[in-house]
């Protein structure tokens, strides 16, 4: 009876939360395209909610993970925090830096560990965006060395490897430096775009999305008025030049770096903050544009210190520049990205007689698989429907109960009255049923049941005992 209980709830449960594994346009619900880089995600990610959702919700975080830093457990952390925080995460692909200064060329096993890597993490949202490393039309960002078509190689295996993993993935490409000329150590990025579709023929309609790093050039001074591709709007040109390549396809845009400098002998922090604001308002204000993250909340070191929200300045009268408190009080959407609510592995136990006038006991254990934060106080519940059943209210095994793992819970019935009645068994999270089994229970006192066996002990040994006579 147990075992052909069992058989029936998982058929059914698998066909109940079965997930649609596709990446979804992020256009078409409520987005919040403001975001931010963070270069050290982990201990500034409530200085980043606080810049990209004052006044909307679900922003956007780019952080850079190198592939000498692929630790489940922090990473894991990680998207857990920003998951509370309402942050959606653009993850950044990174080698590491050689004795020459240079980001390595990936390895030969980069592709599969980044995959095998990722796929292991559950994301807030369902996209799981990732960005397939960085201006890679600069030699110092692909070993020392540009290469158009050797960078398209290794995009093409990398969408493919993530894809068989999860089609939740999102792909973005390397977004590269339009300020660049050809020269030894450059590529001009018409010529870029060119070479790849020569070596990989369709590599840009494989993307999901597209990256672009639209900086106010010449000088990340030029005023968020200018156009064309050196300007704040480079996406648009970038878009124009792989037209013929995607054959319209109409690919979402993140503009996953821009940013302007403050400079004593230039922009004034009042001058980069009104920037902001007339971007946000007119340039950036784009249906296609998903997100604007620009570079960086933080830097406190002299290389990229002038792009800095944050003031590192001791003694300084304020922690933050102007263009930080712009952003924040810029009117904001409130994001609803899409998000999956699911269960797996669950098993019940449960007793196939209950006892009338006594207490019994059913026991759930199931695991987290979406991307949502079960609360056990206050919107996980175990519904039992039954009209001859007595339910107190369940012991979980923890209050929180985060993607990715398991929790166990114990539930107390008693039986009112003799006999079988219809039983449903519903796991339900804010109102959603995650789960529900049917089935029957038979509600019996202790002296009926020790007849019933008494008569079936004697009818066996009726037979048992004629058996031997003939």
């Amino acid at each position: 009876m147990k075992f052909k209980f069992f058989g029936f709830l998982f058929l059914f449960l698998y066909a109940f939360v079965n997930p649609v594994l596709a990446v979804s346009d992020p256009r078409s619900v409520p987005n919040n395209i403001v975001g931010i880089n963070s270069l050290s995600p982990e201990s500034e990610i409530a200085d980043v909610a606080s810049l990209v959702n004052n006044g909307g919700d679900w922003g956007y975080v780019v952080i850079v993970i190198r592939k000498d830093e692929r630790d489940l457990k922090r990473w894991q952390s990680f998207l857990d925090q920003a998951r509370k925080q309402h942050l959606i995460p653009i993850i950044r692909l990174a080698t590491m830096i050689d004795k020459k200064g240079f980001w390595e060329h990936p390895g030969e096993n980069d592709v599969q560990e980044w995959a095998d890597f990722l796929s292991k993490l559950y994301f807030p949202t369902k996209n799981r965006y990732v960005q397939v490393y960085n201006e890679v039309n600069v030699s110092g960002e692909w070993g020392g060395e540009v290469n158009a078509a050797d960078y398209a190689r290794e995009l093409d295996k990398t969408i493919d490897a993530f894809k068989e993993k999860s089609g939740d993935f999102f792909i973005l490409n390397a977004p590269l430096d339009l300020s660049l000329t050809t020269s030894k150590t450059s590529l001009e990025t018409s010529e870029f775009f060119q070479k790849m579709e020569d070596a990989v023929p369709g590599i840009f309609k494989k993307l999901d999305g597209w990256a672009s790093h639209s900086y106010p050039n010449p000088d990340f001074s030029a005023p968020p008025s200018e156009s064309g591709k050196t300007s704040i709007e480079g996406f648009i040109w970038e878009l124009d030049q792989i037209d013929t390549y995607i054959a319209g396809k109409d690919l979402p845009v993140f503009i996953t770096e821009t940013g302007w400098k403050r400079d004593k002998n230039g922009l004034t922090e009042d001058e980069i903050a009104n920037y902001y604001k007339e971007a946000f308002a007119n340039a950036w204000n784009d249906e296609r544009i998903v997100a604007v993250t620009p570079f960086v909340l933080n830097y406190p070191e002299p290389l990229f210190d002038q792009f800095s929200f944050k003031n590192s300045t001791e003694n300084s009268a304020h922690t933050y520049y102007e263009h930080f408190f712009a952003i924040r009080d810029l009117p904001k959407v409130k994001g609803e990205p899409r998000r999956e609510n699911l269960i797996s592995e669950l098993k019940i136990n449960r007793p196939s007689v209950v006892l009338k006038d006594f207490e019994n006991v059913i026991r759930f254990r199931f695991k987290n698989e979406g991307n949502y934060v079960w609360d056990t106080k206050k919107d996980l519940a175990i519904k039992v429907i039954s009209a001859n059943l007595s339910v107190r209210k369940p012991s979980w095994s923890k209050e929180e109960v985060y993607p990715g793992q398991e929790v166990t819970a114990t539930l107390k019935i008693q039986g009112i009255d003799r006999g079988t009645v219809p039983l449903r068994l519903q796991i339900v999270h804010g109102g959603q049923i995650l789960a529900e089994s049917k089935s029957e229970l038979t509600v019996d006192t202790p002296f009926s049941l020790f007849i019933k066996r008494i008569k079936a002990l004697w009818s066996h040994l009726r037979l048992d005992v004629f058996g031997r006579f003939l």
